[in-house]
């Protein structure tokens, strides 16, 4: 019902009637503070690593956003920092969207309760971009025209990202990227108001090639999802295996595909290593149809973890054993570098996910948790931005995007994925890889870690002197 709120300590949920057609869509809506009772000074100081530990532990079976304690502050007479956010909240990839969505509203709650950003108030404004990049354009605008949003973080789609590029550009507003693997996004179709602080198809190609073709096989077949994402991978993976001295083969099947066997029996005899990329079902589908016609006992299986991302191995089923793939943040705490661990917990329990990778009271929901890091991650890169550039307001979103770019984030509570380092000239974000294997007990060894420092290709532009 329009007007219901579902309220979380200082900040409360409400859908409202889109005015771009009247009526109420899932998952549109805004978040707005609850004006706080009593007034009580601000709190500026930003968290210790002791005291995060700390707070973040409330609470053995894990926390929500409405588990932070409001700490009482009176912000000051400035307005609130809007951040716009839209996810794949229904029709595909809700896997996705469900964890970005939580963890970006968590990161936002726990930050509201420490003081905010300069003293002032987050509000989050929060859409669906229902897997239509026209409709999410649409989002986009009603987010900066109607919300007055300083920002917009989120979304999967390279299509949705793609859409929104022209009106980033033509409001200035800063555009996140919530995990949209397109190259070019940072490269050639590079602009300034788009940046991304996770991995795309081309730094996974350089994290990944390398150890396969030595390990694996030198003979590659891509089948591959038929639209960017998939032809992104197989251009990349494949231009470094070719030019290695090896084989490559390219079989692209539409993205819902159901019946895989007439595209696997397209794969070259002498293949010793099979790449597929798809999302959702379709991942599963490719998967096991490789074990029911016994591809699986005559070549390696290797794929990125966006095909299972959401998804438990025990979904995936036995099938999936013997797989490898590439983890951009391993799944299970057991397998993350001990020297991230007291991050990597309190992380884990600020978001209500335990240690294998389950969230806490609902263990069949596996988390994104190669991709929702940057959620967690963009709400603290925007504040140390805010704070060491005194902005104000989106007149100013210049200078936080030079802020921004040049960021090298030491781990710690706000980066639990271990040092990330941003590249100036392309808004580009770098971080580790992990190759792992699928175990008979369906979980996900780490076998190999790939430092950043491996994947930090040169730069195809330079966006210095675009904002």
């Amino acid at each position: 019902m329009v007007g219901e709120r579902e309220r979380a300590n200082n900040i409360f949920y409400s859908q409202r009637p889109s005015r771009v057609d009247g009526k109420l869509h899932k998952g549109e809506g805004f978040m707005v503070e609850k004006k706080p009772k009593k007034k009580e000074g601000i709190l500026r100081k930003e968290i210790s690593r002791r005291d995060f530990i700390k707070t973040t532990a409330m609470g053995a079976a894990g926390l929500g956003i409405g588990s932070w304690l409001t700490v009482p502050f009176t912000y000051g007479a400035e307005p609130p920092i809007r951040i716009g956010m839209f996810n794949e909240y229904s029709v595909f990839a809700t896997e996705y969207g469900y964890w970005m969505g939580k963890v970006a509203k968590t990161a936002v709650a726990k930050m509201n309760a420490e003081g905010g950003i300069a003293g002032r108030k987050i509000e989050l404004f929060d859409y669906d971009t229902k897997c239509d990049p026209k409709w999410a354009a649409s989002m986009f605008r009603k987010m900066v025209l109607e919300d007055k949003v300083d920002m917009v973080m989120g979304s999967i789609h390279s299509g949705v990202q793609k859409a929104c590029f022209p009106l980033a550009e033509e409001y200035k507003v800063p555009l996140f990227s919530g995990g949209a693997m397109t190259y070019e996004f940072t490269g050639k179709d590079a602009i300034p108001y788009y940046i991304r602080n996770h991995s795309h198809a081309r730094s996974q190609a350089l994290a990944g090639w390398k150890w396969a073709f030595d390990n694996l096989g030198k003979k590659w077949t891509f089948l591959n999802a038929d639209y960017a994402w998939g032809h992104s991978l197989a251009r990349e993976f494949g231009g470094l295996i070719k030019a290695a001295g090896g084989k490559t083969q390219d079989i692209f099947a539409p993205p819902a595909t159901a019946d895989f066997i007439p595209y696997l029996q397209k794969v070259d005899p002498d293949t010793e290593v099979l790449f597929t990329a798809f999302l959702g079902t379709a991942a599963l589908g490719v998967l096991r149809q490789t074990v029911e016609i016994g591809l699986h006992k005559r070549l390696q299986r290797y794929t990125v973890i966006c095909c299972t991302e959401g998804i438990g191995q025990d979904v995936v089923g036995k099938e999936s054993i013997g797989a490898y793939y590439i983890e951009y943040h391993p799944r299970h705490l057991d397998q993350v570098p001990k020297e991230l661990h007291p991050y990597e917990m309190a992380y884990r329990k600020a978001c209500g996910v335990d240690e294998n990778g389950r969230e806490i009271g609902n263990p069949k929901v596996t988390i994104a948790g190669s991709h929702m890091y940057s959620m967690w991650i963009y709400p603290y890169q925007i504040k140390l931005a805010i704070e060491q550039t005194g902005w104000k307001n989106r007149n100013n979103n210049a200078d936080m995007i030079r802020a921004i770019r040049s960021q090298k984030l030491k781990a710690g509570p706000w980066c639990p994925i271990g040092d990330l380092v941003m590249r100036e000239q392309d808004h580009q974000g770098f971080s580790d890889f992990y190759i792992s294997k699928v175990e008979p007990d369906l979980k996900l060894k780490v076998i190999e870690r790939i430092p950043k420092e491996k994947v930090m290709y040169p730069s195809e532009t330079d966006l210095t002197k675009k904002v």
